[in-house]
């Protein structure tokens, strides 16, 4: 999913591409982005509307975050950011004045003051970025004193099948959790829980799985390695596919190391 060089303009093009069809494929980064809504809820205080609370969600996408958790904090200010304009156009459709505000960023460089926020959110962001230790520092950075952050992202593991039955698949080894939590540490960002676990989907066959990655924006990067025509090689890995990795019943199985992580910003 992601390239050992980040291109983050391929990155922005390939998301601002799936604007249109990211909610109609992107089952398991709702299901994180729950997680990260619900993770969130049990950091603020019960009983509240969240009214004077200012929330960033920062890879908004479509919303999908952001609409998760309005309805439990409405009298919250929720701002999103994402790299792609796209996204963030959709998700002005879908909220609308329910948003506070949208901006177009990437994660490694928020436009927002220092300590504008009470909390930040993100779910399957921060896999992108190509300079971790920024992205967690300008997070930080624009949380104020004790400030909430919960976010999701992928880490070892994630389409590990794909890699292995596919020879022209060229991906990043996402970082390891104890790599990613210390980055987190090194911010200024106090870790107060970090889950993880090996998520498998089941997609109808192969090519189900590489059509839902092209629909949300998150298609691996391809290449041809065995010297055969592209169809005839994607055949071949199907079949492989298809072999190794069997769903129980029908279908086939697909990986994603799923990371949740809620964390403070220190105090002076």
């Amino acid at each position: 999913m992601l390239k050992t060089c980040l291109d983050k303009s391929a990155v922005k093009r390939s998301f601002s591409r799936a604007a249109s069809t990211y909610d109609d494929f992107a089952d398991f980064q709702y299901e994180a982005a729950k997680e990260v809504s619900d993770a969130l809820k049990e950091l603020l205080p019960e009983g509240g509307d969240g009214k004077g609370i200012s929330v960033l969600d920062i890879g908004c996408g479509t919303g999908s975050l952001a609409e998760l958790i309005l309805p439990s904090l409405p009298g919250a200010r929720v701002f999103g950011c994402d790299l792609a304009f796209p996204m963030l156009r959709r998700a002005g459709e879908k909220l609308g004045q329910r948003l506070t505000g949208l901006a177009v960023a990437d994660c490694e460089a928020l436009p927002f003051r220092d300590a504008s926020f009470d909390s930040a959110v993100s779910s399957l962001t921060y896999q992108w970025a190509g300079d971790l230790s920024s992205a967690f520092a300008e997070a930080c950075r624009v949380l104020k004193p004790g400030g909430l952050f919960a976010l999701s992202t992928l880490g070892p593991g994630t389409l590990s099948e794909l890699k292995e039955c596919y020879p022209g698949y060229r991906g990043l080894e996402f970082k390891a959790s104890d790599e990613v939590l210390n980055e987190a540490e090194r911010a200024g960002l106090e870790v107060i829980s970090a889950d993880k676990r090996l998520v498998k989907k089941v997609y109808k066959d192969f090519f189900e799985l590489l059509r839902t990655l092209k629909h949300i924006g998150a298609s691996p990067p391809l290449e041809r390695g065995k010297g055969l025509t592209p169809g005839r090689e994607l055949k071949e890995a199907g079949e492989t596919y298809a072999r190794k990795f069997p769903a129980e019943g029908s279908g086939v199985i697909g990986s994603y190391g799923l990371m949740i992580i809620t964390a403070r910003k220190k105090r002076p």
